[in-house]
């Protein structure tokens, strides 16, 4: 009876050792919350939702036609079209995206913008409206280029409550 005792209470112990041991540090001790620094908040990627083109996580080509054509301002008997795909970067969120890239981070950005598919008809308005208000030899130039992408900015960003853009780039440019 002394022996099964002794086995008893070395095992006890040895059961003691391995709770204190393995099974605290690594399942019950709270662990600290990870320290994201200003650079890695800075290099991380902001959403993107891409106008013109449809994003999939396949990697498979669309039947879609590509791009948005849109009418410029001109005169009726003969009207100018743009023909654009448009990327819209949105402010940062709140909890970055640190560390996502490739396929993750076409899976956050196909993710974001079936989060704003409501808001979608109302930022294509905000397009076509500023879009319709210039003439084709004002977006031609570089300099109206870019006082394009300012005005899509503001007009975008009006009609959203959340989420705001932060820039705006031509994937494809084509005037007509």
């Amino acid at each position: 009876m002394l022996k099964d005792k002794k086995i008893l209470a070395g095992g006890a112990v040895l059961f003691a050792a391995a709770f204190w041991f393995y099974i605290k540090p690594n399942y019950m001790d709270a662990k600290p919350a990870p320290v994201i620094t200003q650079e890695q908040r800075d290099s991380a990627p902001n959403p993107t939702v891409i106008l013109g083109r449809e994003v999939t996580l396949d990697h498979k080509p669309s039947n879609a036609p590509e791009g948005l054509v849109l009418n410029l301002k001109a005169p009726a008997s003969a009207p100018n079209y743009v023909k654009a795909i448009i990327a819209l970067e949105f402010e940062k969120p709140e909890e970055p995206w640190i560390g996502v890239e490739g396929d993750a981070l076409t899976a956050k950005n196909v993710e974001f913008t079936h989060h704003l598919q409501h808001e979608m008809p109302k930022i294509l308005d905000a397009v076509a409206t500023v879009f319709g208000s210039h003439t084709a030899d004002e977006v031609s130039s570089v300099e109206g280029k870019e006082k394009l992408k300012e005005e899509l900015i503001e007009a975008i960003n009006e009609h959203l409550h959340e989420e705001k853009v932060q820039t705006i780039y031509f994937e494809v440019f084509i005037t007509q």
